[in-house]
């Protein structure tokens, strides 16, 4: 429970504020927060935090057109919920700004964990049995009942293309996540053969733990089983007594491959080292390895779905606060418009850490860490009028952003028109960190590292398959160190995948990218002042759209043509506003035209690689190479890593030929 009162102030242009605290009692919460002159007390006893609502709505009718602001205000503590917080504001509202927030820091903390005490040794002889030799003396189980979690959640597929559900509960040690037991313990085993062939469902592997994962009841597999864009992590239906492993039915989206990675989870024959768990759902237990020494307290589990949900709310801050450990989002904004989400952070989350279709809203100086299935998701404008969304994510830092599934779940992903992302410091991803779709979208000065880690033929900046999807700008962005060396092939650092139309990718600095600019067949795109350092090629072309994909360009039916008739690509405001779009048809639809690559720098690599079809129709002016570069400082090519190793001094005679140097500016710390 949460303890609450308000200050109700019937002079003209005054504030309505909601004092809530973590504590049980008034009195705790009167030496927390210092509340003004003149406020009452507007409940006799504990409400708790979801009836602040209600108390606004009752107290502002009373006080009529003098209240100017509602405000509710969380002292620092713990706010533990029992399920979703919904806050649906009065329709009266609409013009009054509404604000939640805490004390600066985030001490303020919504969480949907609860705590998990109670472990001890393991000493049921027939679990021990099943445990690894070497970690039956440190595995400790806890039963979750006698911790008061009934609720597991449900285990379901999940992966690229399959819409995001609640993650089933998870385990957090000291507010880290904890790793589900599983084989190997890092990285990925590979397909050894197929016997039910590439459509069916059943595989082998050399060197696997077979026989236990027989009696193993509740066994999954996480696998790019086709193709190293696609993940699916699904159930195991069966291990046989060959070793041959069958996984729950339908296939994963593209079948099985020999040699593709996959690895098994939540095995307790697998938990074999510190910081993992294993999930007995029959009887409600947990097995851990703890990392550390444990105390009460260290254990965490999710038991809430998604924490806050905010429906159809107008002008509204929300400031300060924390959402940590959920099985679904953190906070999702559905609805209304002019919302600022400020110097929040969001951790622990199943899914991502926000998502938002409200118009004119964002995210500014947030921080989201730790979470399954993306990062913020955003969706903002009108992609029939082209009417901007104006939403927005700036100044935040997003990491470890796809925990659970891994393709397809970036640290940002953008959907509408006129929406911008831009000073944010994104990393740690193993497939994008900004997947955009749609118009007229600001990608800028955003620094972008160790992404596509784990995958190939992906981009640290991705989009891709519509004719129709143009306009938007990728600029002054600092993008390094992309995909792996154990895996460098077929990381991009900018991808305009499948035709993709329209784009200026300009003032960039990439650093150690594979690809550093892919045009996947597109036209109309413009490459132009960036500086490409030991990344090779530094922009790629093919014409696609010519070969593998002529089938696609020419039928009236399919995904582009059909796309371009939605949008009404001939009539106002996509003719008057993309002239070159309202004569694709009739201009060699399928064909790269009017691309146009100008002063670029390129250092150490390749500077280019396009296919026949493509160079025919490329425009290439000015190319810079390393005697056309003075850097600001002095060193080795090899020894660049910060962004302030690739200024260029005055001096440098690519300025002097009209390079233009990015604007990138470091994000504060």
């Amino acid at each position: 429970m949460f303890s609450l009162s308000g200050a109700f102030l019937s002079a003209p242009s005054q504030a309505l504020t909601v004092y809530v605290t973590a504590t049980a009692t008034n009195a705790a919460e009167s030496s927390a927060i210092s509340k003004p002159a003149g406020s009452v007390n507007l409940a006799a006893g504990n409400l708790a935090l979801r009836d602040v609502i209600s108390v606004l709505n009752a107290n502002k009718a009373r006080a009529g057109t003098n209240i100017d602001s509602l405000d509710i205000v969380l002292a620092a503590g713990v706010y533990q919920l029992a399920s979703t917080l919904t806050l649906t504001p009065d329709a009266s509202w609409s013009t009054t700004p509404l604000s939640i927030s805490g004390p600066a820091g985030g001490g303020a903390i919504i969480t949907g964990g609860h705590v998990v005490n109670f472990f001890s040794p393991v000493k049921d002889a027939a679990t021990v049995a099943r445990l690894p030799s070497g970690a039956r003396g440190s595995v400790m189980v806890a039963d979750l009942k006698q911790n008061g979690i009934t609720n597991l959640g449900t285990v379901q597929r999940h992966g690229m293309d399959i819409p995001i559900t609640p993650a089933p509960l998870e385990l957090f040690f000291r507010g880290q996540p904890m790793t589900l037991a599983r084989w190997p313990n890092t990285g990925f085993a590979t397909i050894a053969s197929l016997p039910g062939g590439p459509n069916g469902l059943s595989f082998t592997v050399v060197g696997g733990h077979t026989a236990a994962w027989q009696t193993e009841p509740d066994l999954e597999a996480m696998g790019y089983w086709a193709r190293d864009w696609a993940d699916t992590t699904l159930a195991v239906q069966s291990v046989d007594a060959s070793g041959t492993i069958t996984l729950a039915a339908p296939a994963p989206e593209y079948g099985l491959a020999v040699n593709q990675r996959f690895f098994i989870q939540n095995a307790l024959s697998e938990l074999d080292q510190p910081g993992e768990y294993y999930v007995d759902r029959t009887n409600a237990r947990v097995y851990i390895w703890p990392p550390a020494a444990m105390t009460d307290g260290d254990v965490t589990a999710s038991v809430v779905d998604s924490l806050l949900v905010v429906n159809n709310a107008l002008n509204m801050t929300i400031q300060n606060l924390t959402f940590d450990t959920a099985r679904g989002d953190g906070l999702q904004l559905l609805g209304g418009g002019k919302i600022t989400v400020d110097h929040v952070a969001f951790r622990n989350m199943g899914d991502r850490g926000a998502m938002s279709n409200a118009g004119s809203s964002g995210f500014s100086n947030v921080t989201v860490e730790n979470t399954g299935e993306g990062g913020l998701t955003i969706y903002g404008g009108n992609r029939t009028t082209l009417v901007a969304g104006n939403s927005f994510v700036t100044n935040s830092t997003i990491r470890n952003y796809a925990r659970r599934t891994r393709a397809y779940r970036p640290a940002i992903s953008l959907s509408g028109v006129g929406d911008t992302i831009s000073g944010n410091t994104l990393y740690n991803g193993p497939h994008a960190a900004i997947i955009y779709s749609g118009n007229d979208h600001l990608i800028s000065n955003n620094e972008i590292y160790d992404v596509v880690t784990e995958t190939a033929d992906s981009g640290a900046i991705y989009t891709g398959r519509d004719w129709s999807a143009r306009g938007t700008v990728i600029a002054d962005n600092f993008i390094h160190d992309i995909g792996t060396a154990a895996q460098p092939t077929a990381t991009v650092g900018v991808y305009l995948d499948d035709q993709i139309c329209g784009t200026t990718v300009e003032r960039n600095v990439f650093s150690h990218v594979n690809q550093a600019v892919f045009i996947g067949g597109g036209r109309d795109n413009l490459v132009s002042d960036n500086l490409f350092s030991n990344s090779s090629p530094a922009i790629l072309v093919d014409s696609r759209g010519l070969s593998w994909q002529k089938a696609w360009s020419d039928d009236p039916n399919g995904i582009f043509r059909t796309q371009l008739a939605a949008v009404h690509y001939d009539q106002p405001p996509y003719s008057t506003r993309y002239p070159l779009l309202a004569v694709i048809l009739s201009n060699m639809p399928g064909a790269p035209l009017n691309n146009l690559l100008s002063r670029n720098i390129v250092i150490g690599g390749t500077p280019l690689s396009a296919d026949a079809g493509a160079q025919q129709y490329l425009t290439v002016d000015q190319m810079f190479a390393s005697q056309d570069v003075v850097f600001a400082t002095s060193m080795s090519d090899a020894a660049r890593t910060t962004f302030s190793d690739f200024v260029l001094a005055p001096s440098s005679p690519a300025i002097a030929a009209g390079f233009q140097r990015s604007q990138f500016a470091p994000a504060s710390p």
